[in-house]
């Protein structure tokens, strides 16, 4: 790039200054005076457009970001269309909020409310008031009464607090909603005039000689003006945005005598100040031009590579400083909205890597999670890793007791005190909330020599550091969380590794022992030390029992309650998992069902309408095993009450309980047959079998077999005696039809199922 812009900078000073010699010698002060004061009226228009184009744009803006806030956002929007608002002050809380976080947005606005018509209530962000009783009645209701509104600004007037003496000057945004010409409403803004003096100061100092002052469409100044009143005024700008008139002058008219006075003084000194004038120009010229031309070089080198860091000027321009002024313009907003991307970004980016790395999907070494670990800005791997999984207790009930917005302040929250807690204990955190009620946390140690803090003698079972610190941080999270807010949290814990290879295996091992609540409870903090290693989990064994506990429920039997409890307590000896219990309990569902579905029409209703339903929520909503218990043991004494109500109110009900009853007392008697009962209660045998299908539920022979095959499993598991022996006192004569009616109802012979209860036993 050639050097010219300099040297016609330079040639350009040269003949100036000869020339002057001449007009200073030859020029008569007049024009002299005349030529100064064309000089500063030119700079005065100037300044009187910038005055103008500043006061429009800062009040435009306030303009559009309200305007937007009230298009945009849903609850002011309500206000103004919602017919049943009414007493629902946390509705008009919330909305008092949007309208105080847009006035913090903006230093301009005092305050700002909004008037709806449909019932003449204003509210804003401190209050909610009718229009007559409001402080400001007096403006809205002459803003209604006015039939032409040229402009959206009012003249500056007095604000005064309806609850105090305080007064303070402002001007007003008054727009109807929905804008331009909506009838729902009025937005109301009021703009500090103290602000808009400060603003027309500054621009005052920054001058040195040029003044302005604003005037209202009424011919009052906006505010006091600490300059002169006699002060020249020479442009006066009237802006078709808000209707004032800008005023601008000088602000010391004494300049032009003092310029008289130095016109002889100058002419003196003159030839001196022409060479050292000369001098300075070639010496500023170079000095200043050195930094531009850098920098134009720069821009010239990126706009012919058509680098998106250069953007064109939509009016083409010579003006170097014009050009690099817009370069630097874009260049800062495109870094800014660069590093605010990267932030949201880098949440983003920190929950899927965490993700990935429990999951086993990505696996980082030592080496690796230093490097990532710079990336994502996360706690460094030192010496050992442990995992935590912190669940919300009872999470249907919390996510319908909350709003999303509650949800992620209280998860905000807890990921806030665990990070303090494990300051506290020298361990290092790295939290994210992976799924709606689970926080998966991260915590590894910055030393792992370092003792325990004072608050780690909540460990149980003398766990020693690190250990030691992660579960007193758990147990600490947990009773605080339990103290101060209305729910609680679980807490699995795995083992510490020093490995960070091994991550996704200790997070399994955290998430086995957090689902280990279902049998210990809720709220509690849960390691996976703690966990029995050996199950006794054989879901098939209690088959059986599910299926005396059903039939006893359906006929009316007392031992029902017996046998549900005896089978609940078993599930929690054995430690079966979640999903164990929640087949057995699908199980007694469905096996009910079948069992129900012998009812009549109206007893098939209580099943369909009343107990099915229950029964469904109850294993969807299942959390612990003592609440399954307890919630099954409610339905079920509930349900038998209406079931008793519903068989006492048929006529055979009790008839065949006395065949039931007798047939539980002589299942020893060989001859026990159909034809024996009719002799016995006089009811022909076919229709006996119908009624008694009908009351029971099973067949007589279906019912006998399995009395007969119960006495004979207690006789096998209790008794030395032969299988031949056990099959004569059961009533049955042949013992290879007891065989086959035991192995069809058991699924093994009585001899396989006597040897494997005993050696389970």
């Amino acid at each position: 790039m050639s050097r010219w812009w300099f040297k016609k900078q330079v040639l350009s000073y040269l003949p100036l200054l000869l020339l002057i010699i001449f007009v200073l010698l030859g020029a008569t002060f007049l024009s002299t005076v005349q030529q100064s004061k064309q000089d500063v009226v030119r700079a005065n228009g100037v300044f009187a457009e910038h005055v103008q184009q500043s006061v429009d744009f800062n009040l435009k803006a306030v303009e559009t970001q309200v305007l937007n806030a009230a298009l945009q956002n849903e609850k002011l929007a309500a206000y103004f269309y919602e017919k049943e608002l009414g007493e629902r002050y946390f509705y008009k809380y919330e909305i008092s909020r949007e309208l105080d976080k847009i006035k913090l947005s903006l230093p301009l606005i005092d305050s700002i409310y909004l008037y709806r018509a449909a019932d003449e209530t204003v509210l804003s962000d401190t209050m909610n008031l009718p229009l007559d009783k409001h402080g400001d009645q007096a403006f809205i209701r002459n803003w209604l009464e006015r039939s032409e509104r040229d402009h959206k600004w009012s003249d500056a007037r007095s604000l005064r607090n309806k609850y105090s003496d305080q007064s303070r000057d402002v001007v007003s945004l008054v727009s109807d909603y929905p804008p331009p010409k909506g009838e729902s409403g009025l937005i109301v803004v009021n703009v500090k005039v103290s602000e808009l003096q400060q603003l027309v100061a500054e621009m005052n100092q920054a001058a040195d000689i040029s003044s302005a002052r604003l005037i209202g469409s009424n011919g009052r100044e906006i505010f006091k003006s600490s300059l002169p009143d006699k002060m020249e005024e020479l442009h006066h700008i009237v802006s078709d945005y808000t209707g004032w008139t800008i005023a601008t002058g000088i602000q010391d008219g004494s300049v032009y005598t003092f310029t008289s006075g130095l016109f002889t003084l100058m002419l003196g000194i003159s030839v001196i100040l022409l060479i050292l004038g000369i001098a300075w120009i070639v010496y500023t010229a170079r000095s200043q031009y050195k930094p531009i031309h850098t920098i134009m070089q720069r821009i010239v080198y990126f706009h012919s590579a058509q680098h998106e860091i250069f953007q064109p000027q939509s009016q083409p321009t010579k003006d170097e400083l014009k050009i690099i002024e817009e370069a630097f313009q874009h260049l800062t907003r495109q870094v800014l909205e660069y590093e605010r991307e990267q932030e949201e970004s880098l949440i983003f980016k920190r929950r899927h890597k965490l993700r990935e790395l429990v999951a086993g999907t990505e696996i980082w070494n030592r080496d690796e999670w230093k490097k990532e670990a710079a990336k994502l800005k996360v706690c460094d791997f030192s010496k050992q890793l442990s995992v935590g999984i912190v669940e919300i207790d009872h999470y249907g009930d919390f996510a319908d007791r909350y709003s999303t917005r509650d949800q992620f302040l209280f998860q905000f929250v807890m990921n806030s005190v665990v990070r303090e807690l494990s300051g506290q204990h020298a361990v290092n955190i790295w939290a994210e909330w992976l799924e709606g009620p689970r926080m998966t946390i991260l915590l590894v140690d910055t030393d792992g020599t370092e003792p325990l803090a004072q608050g780690d003698s909540l460990n149980r079972n003398g766990m020693e550091a690190p250990q030691g610190r992660v579960y007193a941080i758990a147990a600490q999270l947990s009773d605080w969380v339990r103290s101060n807010l209305d729910f609680t949290v679980s807490i699995g814990l795995s083992r510490v590794i020093s490995d960070p290879e091994q991550l996704y295996l200790i997070h399994a091992e955290a998430l086995e022992a957090l689902n280990d609540k279902f049998i210990q409870g809720s709220g509690r903090v849960i390691a996976y030390e703690e966990l029995q290693v050996e199950s006794q989990r054989e879901v098939y064994r209690l088959i059986p029992k599910i299926r005396s506990l059903t039939h006893a429920y359906r006929i009316g039997e007392e031992r029902w309650k017996d046998e549900l409890h005896l089978l609940f307590q078993e599930l929690i000896a054995g430690g079966f998992a979640k999903s164990d219990v929640y087949y057995l309990i699908n199980h007694i569902t469905q096996m009910l069902r079948r069992e129900l579905m012998e009812f009549s029409e109206e007893g098939q209703s209580l099943w369909n309408n009343d107990l099915y339903p229950v029964l469904e929520r109850i294993l969807q909503g299942m959390e612990t095993i003592e609440e399954t218990r307890q919630q099954l043991t409610a339905l079920f004494t509930e349900m038998d009450g209406r079931l008793a109500e519903y068989r006492e109110s048929r006529k055979h009900h009790s008839r065949m309980q006395e065949v039931r009853q007798y047939i539980e007392q002589h299942y020893a008697n060989p001859d026990l047959s159909l034809s024996m009962l009719e002799e016995q209660f006089g009811i022909s045998g076919k229709y006996m079998s119908a009624l008694f299908r009908e009351e029971i539920g099973d067949k007589f022979v279906d019912f006998l077999a399995k009395v007969r095959l119960s006495h004979a499993e207690h006789l096998l598991l209790e008794t030395n005696e032969a299988i031949q022996q056990i099959a004569l006192q059961v009533g049955y004569t042949n013992p290879m039809t007891f065989i086959r009616s035991f192995k069809k109802h058991y699924g093994m012979t009585p001899g396989d199922y006597r040897k494997q209860e005993n050696q389970l036993l």
